[in-house]
């Protein structure tokens, strides 16, 4: 497989990390014939994660698509190698970021990938700036403001962070990530998730996204109006669930606790939401976590690849 290029881009006065696989590189790189024809109006693919997460969360899905289209994912501001700002963590900044960096990389219009809260950011750029995004696919995204979630409380949703006890070792941590993703864990996996902290000279780990940045971001969620978005999305969107497609007469729960909740939730959520946005598909993943991209890159990059080669969506 090809591995990314690495380097940063200036976004507006912040330093942006980002990662790309770019096809024209397969070429010189190897000497026999990639098994995808590459195509020259391929539409580029930029790619968000979650809160904290890096841009590596995206290397098992970009290496299923690299051979047909060119692949960049960013750090988002406070995140992995990118700058570490005081200010600046609204969904409008963060996506103001976006595009300056796209503007710097020299790319038009392109396909918008987000996930969880990256797909928040994906969502406010392309109804801010729909003339450069030519489709939106939101990966198990926050479709729906928090404040309307059943049981979901400001304080509770802002101040949500890992347990403090995951970070007291390497060992613990991965042993942590390891319970959490253990249907997919595999070195892969482990080598990425690995991006999203540091070593601190006692032995102790930190998320790269400071604690304070992320209850600020969580704040910014908490205020926003991701509703108010979706009648301005003009481009087609794909919408994948982390869930079943809801079945008739099936109410949401009353609280949002288990696992099996927060699954029923989003089904509800996306079958919500598709309803509003004009040209909308959906993909249901259900029995899979909130980390798809590296559950099932596979089938992902297969969705995201039939997605973006046809200009309209059934």
């Amino acid at each position: 497989m090809l591995e990314p290029r690495s380097s940063l881009v200036n976004a507006d006065g912040i330093q942006l990390h980002y990662l790309e696989w770019d096809p024209e590189r397969l070429i010189k790189t190897q000497s026999s014939t990639p098994e995808l024809p590459l195509q020259d109006d391929a539409i580029p693919l930029v790619m968000l994660h979650s809160l904290g997460a890096t841009a590596d969360t995206w290397r098992l899905v970009a290496e299923q698509l690299y051979q047909r289209h060119i692949v960049v994912a960013f750090d988002l501001r406070g995140h992995g190698q990118s700058d570490q700002p005081a200010s600046g963590y609204d969904l409008a900044t963060i996506a103001e970021d976006i595009v300056a960096g796209m503007a710097e990389l020299g790319f038009g219009k392109v396909a918008l990938v987000g996930h969880g809260w990256g797909g928040r950011v994906a969502l406010v750029l392309a109804a801010r700036h729909p003339a450069l995004v030519s489709h939106l696919i939101l990966v198990d995204s926050l479709l729906v403001e928090p404040r309307h979630w059943p049981g979901m409380v400001r304080k509770r949703f802002i101040n949500e962070q890992m347990p403090p006890q995951w970070f007291t070792s390497r060992t613990a941590y991965l042993e942590a990530m390891r319970n959490e993703m253990c249907t997919f864990w595999s070195p892969q996996v482990q080598s990425i998730v690995l991006t999203y902290i540091r070593e601190l000279p006692d032995g102790r780990l930190e998320e790269h996204l400071h604690a304070d940045t992320k209850r600020r971001i969580r704040a910014s969620l908490w205020e926003d109006r991701a509703l108010s978005y979706y009648c301005k999305v003009t481009c087609p969107v794909l919408l994948v669930p982390a869930a079943a497609k809801p079945r008739s007469g099936e109410q949401l729960p009353e609280r949002l606790e288990r696992a099996e909740e927060f699954a029923v939730a989003k089904g509800q959520m996306a079958l919500q939401v598709s309803r509003i946005i004009q040209c909308c598909s959906v993909l249901w993943m259900p029995a899979t976590s909130h980390e798809i991209q590296l559950q099932r890159p596979a089938l992902l990059a297969q969705a995201i690849a039939r997605f973006v080669a046809v200009s309209d969506v059934d």
